[in-house]
Formats: C-alpha cells, sequence, structure tokens
C-alpha cells in the first residue's frame, strides 16, 4: 500500500472512511529484539495491542491513525513494554505534526472551526494554545515604544488597557485590568523604561499616577478624541432635555430630521443643513447655543500654538452663562484637572493622539465575537501575538540582534477584515 503517512516505525495497511473522518490503520515495523532494561535479557513477544491517535487532516477530512503495536513481556521479572513513537506526542493522543498545525494556527481562528478541521475536541485545542501562550510569555519581547499609547476597551466582562507603541503603529500589550496596581506591576517590570518619552492617554487618573512615578523622562499627553467628546456628550445632554418635553413621535422625527446635524462641524455642513440650522436657531434658540459652544470647543484645537489654545479656552469658558449649560460647566473643571496634560497636545512631537489605540478597539472586540465564551488570557493572545502581524516593522540591530514593535495594527485589522 501507499505510504500515506510518512511517518517513522510505521506502515500503513489499509485506510476507510468513517462518518467522523479517515481511519488509517498501521502496524509498527519492528527490527530489533527488545531487552528487558532491569534484567539485561531479551524479552518476548505478548499479543499485540491497538491505539488510536489523531493526525494531520487528509483530502480534507480529519484523520485517527489506528496503530496495531506488538507487546513484550520479560520471562523473569514480567516486565511489559511497548515500541516507542517517535512522531507521538508527549502530552496527548495525537501526532506531533498535528500538535505543530494547531499551534500555528490557534491564535488566527476559533477553537470550533479548528476542532472541526482537525477532528480532536475543543478542549483539547484549548489547552494546546494555553501551552502556547505560556511559551509565547517568556520568549516574546517587543521594543519599548518612545511615544506611547494607552487606552481602555470593555472586553471579556470587564475594562482593559491597550498599549500601543505610536511610533511604528504597532500592539505593544494588553492589561487585564485598568487599576493602579495593575498599571504600576506593568511600568515597573517594563523594560528601558526610560526611553519613553511621551505617553498619550485617557483622562483616566491612575494612568496619570502610575505615568509620573514609573516613566521619569515621560511627558503625558491628553488624547484628543477624549477632550472634544465631552463637548459632544454636553451637546446631547442639551437634546435630552429638550426631547423630554416632545411626544416620541416627535422625538423619532427630530432626531431623523435635524438632530444628526448639530453633531457635525460648522464647516462641513452642506447649503440645506445650514438653513435647517438657521431654523433650529429661530425655534429652538437653546440648543443653537449649545451648538455654539461645542463648536467653539472644537475650534481650540484648531489654534496653531499653545499660547493661543490656553487663550481660547479662557475665552471660550468665560463665554459660557451663568444660567444653563452645566455640563459645559462640569467641562470646565474636568480641563483645569487635568490642564498641562491636554494643553501639552501642542508640545508633542506628533499630532495624531492615540488614534491608533483607539482603532485597535476593534480588533479584541472582534476576536471575542468569533469565538464567544474566550477567556481574556486567549483574545489577549490572538491580539498580541498573531505571527503575520508581528512580521511587519521587525528589524534588526547590529551584531544581527532582531528587534520587534509589536503587530501592526494596519496588518492586524486586515485580518479581521479577510476573517469577515
Amino acid at each position: 500500500m501507499l505510504d500515506l503517512l510518512n511517518l517513522p516505525g510505521i506502515k500503513p495497511v489499509n485506510i476507510y472512511k468513517e462518518s467522523k473522518g479517515l481511519i488509517i490503520v498501521a502496524v509498527v515495523d519492528v527490527a530489533e529484539a527488545f531487552i528487558c532494561p532491569d534484567c539485561k535479557i531479551p524479552m518476548h513477544k505478548h499479543g499485540t495491542r491497538k491505539n488510536k491517535f489523531s493526525d494531520t487532516p487528509l483530502y480534507m477530512e480529519p484523520v485517527r491513525l489506528e496503530v496495531e503495536r506488538p507487546r513484550f513481556r520479560c520471562e523473569s521479572c514480567g516486565k511489559m513494554a511497548l515500541p516507542k513513537l517517535s512522531f507521538l506526542d508527549d502530552k496527548r493522543r495525537a501526532t506531533k505534526r498535528l500538535v505543530d498545525v494547531i499551534r500555528q494556527q490557534c491564535l488566527n481562528t476559533t477553537f470550533r472551526a479548528l476542532a472541526e478541521q482537525t477532528g480532536v475536541a475543543v478542549n483539547t485545542v484549548k489547552n494546546i494554545a494555553h501551552d502556547l501562550i505560556q511559551e509565547l510569555k517568556q520568549t516574546v519581547r517587543y521594543e519599548t515604544p518612545v511615544i506611547m499609547g494607552i487606552d481602555e476597551v470593555n472586553l471579556a466582562g470587564g475594562y482593559r488597557c491597550i498599549i500601543t507603541n505610536l511610533t511604528t503603529n504597532n500592539v505593544f500589550g494588553m492589561l487585564e485590568k485598568r487599576t493602579q496596581d495593575h498599571l504600576k506591576t506593568f511600568f515597573n517590570d517594563l523594560p528601558d523604561r526610560g526611553k519613553v518619552e511621551w505617553v498619550c492617554t485617557d483622562l483616566c487618573w491612575p494612568f496619570k499616577r502610575s505615568i509620573a512615578e514609573f516613566l521619569p523622562n515621560a511627558k503625558l499627553v491628553i488624547n484628543k478624541p477624549h477632550v472634544v467628546k465631552m463637548a459632544l456628550e454636553g451637546l446631547e445632554e442639551e437634546w435630552r432635555k429638550y426631547q423630554v418635553q416632545l411626544s416620541k413621535e416627535d422625538r423619532i422625527n427630530l432626531k431623523k430630521s435635524i438632530q444628526w446635524l448639530t453633531l457635525k462641524r460648522y464647516e462641513n455642513l452642506t447649503l440645506s443643513e445650514l438653513k435647517e440650522l438657521a431654523i433650529i436657531r429661530e425655534q429652538i434658540p437653546e440648543l443653537a447655543i449649545a451648538y455654539d459652544f461645542k463648536e467653539s470647543f472644537f475650534a481650540i484645537y484648531d489654534e496653531p500654538e499653545k499660547l493661543q489654545a490656553q487663550n481660547a479656552f479662557k475665552a471660550w469658558k468665560n463665554r459660557l452663562p451663568h444660567d444653563g449649560l452645566e455640563s459645559f460647566k462640569r467641562m470646565v473643571k474636568i480641563i483645569h484637572n487635568h490642564y498641562h496634560e491636554i494643553f501639552a497636545y501642542w508640545d508633542a512631537p506628533f499630532t495624531n493622539t492615540n488614534t491608533f489605540t483607539e482603532g485597535l478597539n476593534s480588533l479584541p472586540k472582534i476576536s471575542n465575537r468569533l469565538g464567544r465564551g474566550y477567556s481574556y488570557e486567549i483574545i489577549r493572545a490572538k491580539t498580541l501575538y498573531s505571527v503575520e502581524a508581528r512580521k511587519v516593522g521587525s528589524g534588526f540591530r547590529s551584531g544581527r540582534e532582531k528587534v520587534e514593535y509589536g503587530p501592526h495594527i494596519p496588518m492586524l485589522m486586515k485580518q479581521v477584515e479577510s476573517n469577515d
């Protein structure tokens, strides 16, 4: 029979199809007599034993090897022995090459899909993945970013931290929680932490305290989208105050017709939208005022210099009315609490503050949807150890030392789209 297996020590003698895949029957080719390790005398054949092992798919079908091995017995001490098969995995009833295939694919596809392709149990795929992840934790190291981005995402039942290299557009790390203790541990263990010059993050206080303590050379800058988002939320609050006075039908019609246009920047409004905005000024003046404050706050970031931006904020704050617009007044307090970090935007050597980190938020969410029930650890590994995405941007230092910056975010996004 043609050797379909190409495995040392056995030869196939039959193949047949079952409902769950192909069964390949093989026998062991024993060339030498067995010697008892204790008595040092030849052992004699003592029947045979059949065992089944999973192997790599063949003809797009899962494969099970049914291997018949002779047993040997020592006439003196009664010790039994079986011929060892070097191609078998030490921990599982599977070939080493099948385990290798699962290791290569388990972080790029769902466990269930991989189990169906290979014919092994989902828990087996999961266990192989966990072993791989433990190895990767010990062996994979990424270059510490000079410009670091930090953001958070609600993932697998809790808020997690995603950390990026904004210089190279790569993922650097992911933390299970965004608490002060987790951040302190991360920054304390960070190699070459003196290299970090800038950290771009949101308004979360744990970030601020941890960075000040553990990154002595880093300057903190608050992510622009998180700041201007407060103005949008202030406008939304004014809309809600007005909407409670309307019937359900009027609220729906209002949202469909004009509410959405107030979220746009003034310079992006079409001629028809400008006319609609003029109607809002006549009929709902309080909303028009909120829109104008939202726009003038956005305009602060249009200022080319830091001092001009600070003066624009001061003027914006002083124009707030004594009555009403409470959400915008709360903004003033928050901005003063983070004043230096917010206006560090104009000192930073980059303007794309944390866009890549925020764009990355979709990746673990999609991984979570692809494999519902995945633990945080698995989702983290699927994001952080993608083999193809890690190839982009890696290089070598002098002396041929390999340098890795982490998975390249555009490549990760491309992989997600291809999975879809």
